[in-house]
């Protein structure tokens, strides 16, 4: 199983860059290997990346251009998605059979989700790698008895959080496993828990301070540097908004069942072909919910028959559906990457409840998988050979942004495909400032400085797709989130040129020249006028 899939995934690795978040950010290992760690969301990074690609150059392939390079680290992703699904498809056999596991594990791998991660170069497969090693170390050591085993279960969640910060969530169903393991007494479970805390205790503390020293995070910091989420203040949070989404999500992240540039349910339905897709969202939720009950019912009859006290062992079951859902409900359901391990974590549910189910609940589970294999198969495998085959989107037009911006020039730049691409593969080592990842005051004072320094160098500051923007989708994010106001731009609106321009998603997309850095000599002039 996971030397198909590495197969598979090398085979169809993705020329669509920016098909997800943060693809793109392996270019900083490229441009600099020396490119320190990242913060605690996804910390080890760039170590995998330039471990991998260091240990590619030196056994002969070829990494010394950005294509060759990014390629690389698709490649590594690959290998790490597949073994995470040969894992996945053991624990599934002990659980439930190798019907089951064949099912599941192929599940898993055709889901959106995986694929566009496991075909391109973000940060999250290597925590997703680590997690379902902890899940596959538990279950070889609950099966043997061995306390080493154990005591590595919790260095691999150690290495799943450093990794990407979220994957630190599978603690939960980690301990869950200790504790319903069939024969487990309260003495044997709590000794489990207790050699797997030491293992991630020893390795936590030795990873993260050897980390943060290399960030220059002092000793005294370091305990409550542990605890910083990284863009939680706009981010994190819970909404009715997410929540609503979160079913949309699901069908999104399994077999892509919402159009491409969804953004919410009002924008689907008022779409160009609202009704199709509605119609397809709300079959494929009622029938999703329809296996989600016999998978209930499975866990209840689990429940039945396990000797841990009841109310206990569905407070355990509940808190590790929660805790695999957490980053899903907390960032966003639109977010790819929060998906992986709720997807993973989902089926071995779905395994439980298949053992326990009976043969009624046996049937439907696998008549379920098997057509979402289908349904997967049929929608994210030509998606994939497409996004392989094709020329990547917008090279042209980032390239041609690169011929227009000198080392003497500032940018400020969106979240968009171009500017991402400009950013990372022409434009390192450029002054730049992210708009949407900046608050009001950081692009007061970005700003005023690029205005000195440029003018004083001959320089001059660009601005890509961030002035195209009207005041309704300006404050939809850059103003109600990051409180950046609309008005704040109006100068830089007004005295800027157009040179370039280019089309994103059917719109017109500029990129604009300040007709000199200090056109608008206070920063941002609106900034002193009442909101």
């Amino acid at each position: 199983m996971a030397l198909g899939f590495a197969i598979f995934f090398l085979l169809l690795r993705s020329q669509v860059y920016t098909a997800v978040d943060g693809a793109v950010r392996c270019f900083a290992v490229f441009h600099n290997p020396a490119t320190p760690l990242h913060g605690n969301s996804h910390m080890l990074y760039p170590f995998w990346m330039r471990l991998w690609t260091g240990a590619a150059a030196a056994v002969g392939f070829d990494t010394h251009n950005w294509q060759s390079f990014i390629r690389m680290c698709q490649a590594l992703n690959g290998f790490a998605a597949a073994a995470s699904i040969g894992m996945l498809f053991y624990i599934l056999e002990v659980l439930a059979g190798v019907r089951l596991a064949l099912l599941g594990s192929l599940q898993f791998g055709l889901s959106t989700a995986v694929m566009l991660h496991a075909t391109n170069s973000a940060e999250p497969v290597m925590g997703l790698f680590f997690s379902i090693a902890a899940l596959w170390v538990l279950l070889l050591g609950l099966r043997t008895g061995s306390n080493l085993a154990a005591f590595f279960v919790g260095i691999l969640l150690t290495f799943a959080m450093a990794s990407y910060e979220s994957m630190a969530l599978t603690a939960v169903p980690v301990a869950l496993g200790c504790v319903c393991w069939p024969g487990t007494s309260w003495r044997l479970a709590l000794k489990r828990l207790a050699v797997i805390t030491t293992g991630g205790v020893v390795s936590l503390v030795t990873v993260y301070s050897l980390s943060y020293s290399s960030l220059g995070i002092p000793p005294r910091r370091m305990f409550a540097q542990l605890f910083v989420i990284a863009d939680n203040e706009y981010y994190g949070g819970f909404s009715l908004s997410k929540l609503l989404n979160t079913p949309v999500g699901l069908v999104r992240d399994l077999f892509a069942g919402v159009p491409d540039n969804y953004s919410g349910l009002r924008h689907m339905a008022r779409g160009p072909h609202g009704l199709f897709w509605v119609s397809i969202d709300a079959v494929s939720l009622a029938l999703l919910a329809v296996l989600g009950w016999f998978v209930v019912r499975g866990l209840a009859a689990a429940v039945r028959r396990s000797p841990v006290w009841k109310p206990l062992l569905w407070a355990g079951v509940a808190l590790t559906g929660f805790a695999a859902y957490f980053p899903v409900l907390y960032r966003g359901p639109l977010y790819d990457k929060m998906w992986l391990l709720p997807l993973a974590v989902t089926l071995i549910a779905v395994a439980v409840a298949f053992h326990f189910g009976g043969p009624r609940v046996q049937r439907l589970l696998t008549i379920g998988l098997a057509a979402l294999v289908i349904v997967e198969a049929a929608r994210n495998i030509p998606r994939a050979v497409a996004d392989h085959v094709h020329e990547t989107p917008h090279l042209n037009d980032a390239r041609n942004i690169a011929s227009l911006v000198t080392p003497r020039d500032a940018v400020v730049y969106d979240f968009d495909d171009v500017s991402q691409m400009y950013v990372t593969i022409w434009g390192y080592g450029i002054n730049t400032l992210s708009l949407p990842a900046s608050t009001r005051q950081e692009a007061e004072e970005w700003l005023a400085e690029a205005a000195r320094k440029e003018t004083a160098g001959n320089g001059n500051i660009y601005f890509i797709s961030v002035l195209d923007q009207d005041r309704e989708h300006w404050n939809a994010f850059l103003g109600n989130v990051m409180s950046i106001p609309y008005g704040d731009f109006d100068c830089y609106r007004e005295k800027s040129v157009v040179v370039q321009r280019y089309s994103l998603g059917g719109e017109s997309h500029t990129v604009r020249r300040l007709e000199s850095p200090s056109a608008c000599p206070s920063a941002i002039v609106a900034s002193q006028k009442p909101n």
